[in-house]
């Protein structure tokens, strides 16, 4: 629309807009839109305009927040196309962080997620190898402000994704000879900290507790979290649920002894975190001890039983299910329940049901509900008739339920030609960059 209009800068208050809040329904999933609003930008004939408003957002922008990546992605598009001033603002945010992280780590205080790491690559991706040594020099400076009796050892601020970053794009040796150079102060904080990171067992797994792969929980040690969690009365669920996925990951075996412990215990708190990684896969053991708990109150563990006996087909959950669509109850969990005993005359009923979610309240509800029905009528032998995936299509505010509902529009043979040519402009880069026809996919550099 903006390249073929007459007066394109008609439209610039929007993507003003868009720019300047952030529409990403999951940003870690969907990423960033700033290759597109760039372009959008660019073809309004007020780009300059917009990108002081981005710059004057970003340097009051809560640090640490989705938000953030999205104005600094927007802006890194701009420094690339020759803007100074966009470079500058990039690294006056650096600045900012950078002395943030130092406060922190001088507190010996945690640190949360944050753009630093990814602010450093753009950085480096702008201005190369001067940009490396001086983000270095920083990062060593800010680590040599951790206490030694410090609760939190200076290698758990070490910037891990930066620091291969950087040897991936220059060579080990030119990190390590720079390091051993000590051309500017913090050089051999950064190397010592190096060192130390690299010695952990759970380096790059993402697991902080110590435990980084699955062969190192067992079932003994899943036991020990459960009582430990129950002595204390502090349920640690996040911490439960994550060893019960890293025991799924084992095998079969594992997955049986996990299901028994999961319906042996009593907390249902605990029981839903157990049973948690058999969402996503078979539940490997009978399944009639969770038919009571269908309606429990614990929300956690009755979305999780309603997923477990959706497996199997049964009328009874059919039947259940379909009251709970007609009641409005639940109906994420619904659909997930109905799961294996789903009919094709039930196709009304779920439409139905899933145009009733609201999509404007604050709340999940329409995202649990539209991604269990694409699980619902995925299987080849479940006709779509109706219009319920395009209205999906239309209404979600997820990118990447937007891309799967495509997908299986496309597999069901219902994908129409007007929606096919749109995904050559989503937003959603691998919308984009997907192949919907006989269209070509639209690629970035054009």
């Amino acid at each position: 629309m903006l390249r073929d209009s007459d007066h394109p800068e008609q439209y610039a208050q929007a993507v003003r807009w868009m720019c300047l809040h952030l529409t990403s329904y999951d940003h870690q999933s969907e990423g960033g839109r700033g290759w597109y609003l760039y372009q959008a930008m660019r073809l309004t004939g007020q780009a300059d305009s917009i990108e002081a408003d981005v710059r004057q957002r970003l340097a009051r922008c809560r640090p640490g927040g989705w938000f953030s990546h999205q104005l600094g992605d927007i802006l890194l598009h701009c420094a690339r196309d020759h803007s100074p001033t966009a470079r500058q603002a990039l690294w006056d945010y650096y600045t900012v962080q950078m002395r943030r992280l130092a406060r922190t780590i001088r507190r010996d205080q945690w640190w949360p997620d944050d753009p630093l790491e990814g602010l450093s690559d753009d950085l480096v991706s702008l201005d190369g190898w001067s940009a490396a040594r001086t983000i270095i020099s920083d990062y060593g400076q800010a680590l040599e402000l951790g206490r030694v009796d410090a609760e939190r050892a200076r290698w758990q601020y070490f910037p891990n994704f930066f620091d291969q970053t950087i040897r991936e794009t220059f060579g080990d040796n030119a990190v390590d000879d720079y390091l051993a150079s000590a051309a500017l102060p913090g050089l051999d904080a950064y190397g010592e900290v190096a060192a130390v990171y690299r010695t952990k067992p759970w380096r790059g797994t993402g697991q902080a507790s110590g435990r980084g792969s699955t062969e190192t929980m067992t079932m003994d040690d899943l036991r020990t979290l459960v009582a430990r969690s129950r002595t204390s009365g502090q349920t640690k669920t996040m911490t439960v649920r994550s060893a019960a996925v890293r025991i799924a990951r084992q095998g079969a075996e594992q997955q049986e002894d996990l299901a028994r412990l999961g319906l042996a215990e009593t907390d249902p708190t605990l029981k839903a975190q157990l049973l948690w990684p058999f969402t996503i896969r078979a539940f490997p053991v009978p399944s009639d001890a969770l038919d009571e708990l269908v309606d429990t109150e614990n929300e956690t563990l009755r979305r999780v039983v309603r997923r477990i006996l959706g497996q199997q087909p049964a009328e009874w959950k059919r039947h259940h299910a379909l009251a709970l669509l007609w009641e409005n109850e639940q109906t994420g969990q619904a659909l997930h329940l109905l799961g294996a005993s789903y009919q094709p005359e039930d196709e009304a009923a779920v439409d139905a049901a899933v145009r009733r979610v609201s999509v404007l309240r604050r709340t999940d509800a329409w995202h649990e509900a539209f991604w269990a029905l694409r699980d619902l009528l995925e299987p080849d032998d479940r006709p779509v008739t109706t219009t319920i995936l395009e209205y999906v299509y239309r209404e979600t505010h997820c990118a990447v339920c937007r891309l799967s509902t495509v997908e299986l529009m496309r597999d069901k043979g219902i994908l129409t030609s007007e929606i096919s040519q749109e995904c050559q402009w989503d937003s959603y880069e691998f919308t984009r960059s997907s192949s919907w026809g006989s269209e070509s996919p639209v690629s970035e550099e054009k």
